[in-house]
């Protein structure tokens, strides 16, 4: 989970999310939360942001999952907007009391306007830019994913709508109508996007886990039974920080030299196990190499 780049973005996608979340008022109510920042809103500015944020390392993720080269400018292109939502919303005057409904009771400002909106874009942009990049992905796990995606770009779409039509029209409670359906299509389409996320990862985890983890918890059993690690955390620690191909050959090279260090020999059936976990990894490391 640590050394693979997909990985990292994949946490650090959850982190910021469940940052958003929290901003969101889930965990405590939103006028406690927001009190820490002066009851001024700004729990709106750093839900967007997390958010945003929660998008473009969840969009890296699957970049690097789906092999797809950076484009410089249309990587970097999302993260421009926040500076440009923080001075929007530093713009907009009268920012309190703290109110869900903030962006609605706000929208008689242009500032209010442009901040959602180009919130909103860059949201946009980053769904309808990992759409593309795995266009040519055929697999059934991409299709869901793909079609989570679209549902998020609709909602995008509709919110934008909202904030156009309330704000240069005169037609509010359509607007109203429109934007209304955000909230419901958002989280639909993330609902989606996750379980075909879950779908891809378990594709590729489940039959590596099977294949590799009763070897390796039974390597790092032997290592803990026998003391052969000076450090009690080292044998478990293992199957977290390398992938479990380099933590079974780490502990069977631990195994191999806490024999020679104390010159002994395991039994017979332990010594053959080993052995053959050996051949089975140096197999493998060569079947890859062809």
């Amino acid at each position: 989970m640590v050394k693979v780049k997909e990985s990292r973005a994949s946490w650090l996608a959850s982190v910021f999310g469940l940052a958003a979340l929290y901003f969101l008022g889930t965990v405590k109510p939103l006028e406690v939360i927001d009190s820490y920042f002066g009851s001024i809103n700004v729990t709106n500015l750093l839900q967007a942001i997390f958010a945003l944020l929660a998008l473009f390392f969840f969009f890296d993720s699957v970049r690097q999952s789906a092999k797809v080269p950076r484009v410089r400018w249309t990587y970097y292109a999302p993260l421009l907007s926040i500076p440009v939502m923080i001075v929007c919303f530093a713009l907009i005057q009268d920012k309190g009391p703290t109110a869900a409904d903030f962006i609605v009771t706000h929208m008689g400002q242009l500032a209010t306007a442009t901040y959602s909106g180009v919130y909103m874009l860059a949201l946009l942009f980053t769904v309808l830019r990992l759409i593309y990049v795995l266009r040519h992905k055929k697999r059934s796990q991409y299709a869901t994913f793909s079609a989570g995606l679209v549902v998020v770009a609709v909602a995008c779409s509709c919110h934008i709508a909202f904030l156009v039509l309330f704000r240069f029209s005169p037609w509010h409670v359509f607007a109203q109508a429109i934007g209304s359906w955000f909230d419901r299509l958002f989280y639909l389409g993330l609902s989606v996007t996750a379980a075909g996320w879950l779908i891809l990862f378990l594709s590729k985890q489940i039959p590596r886990l099977r294949l590799w983890m009763p070897d390796a918890l039974w390597l790092t059993a032997l290592r803990i039974r026998f003391k052969a690690d000076r450090s009690r955390v080292s044998p478990a620690w293992d199957l977290f920080h390398q992938t479990l191909e380099d933590g079974i050959y780490k502990s069977i090279i631990v195994l191999r030299n806490y024999e020679r260090r104390n010159s002994i020999t395991f039994p017979e059936p332990i010594q053959l196990r080993i052995s053959q976990i050996e051949a089975n990894l140096d197999a493998r490391v060569s079947s890859l190499a062809r």
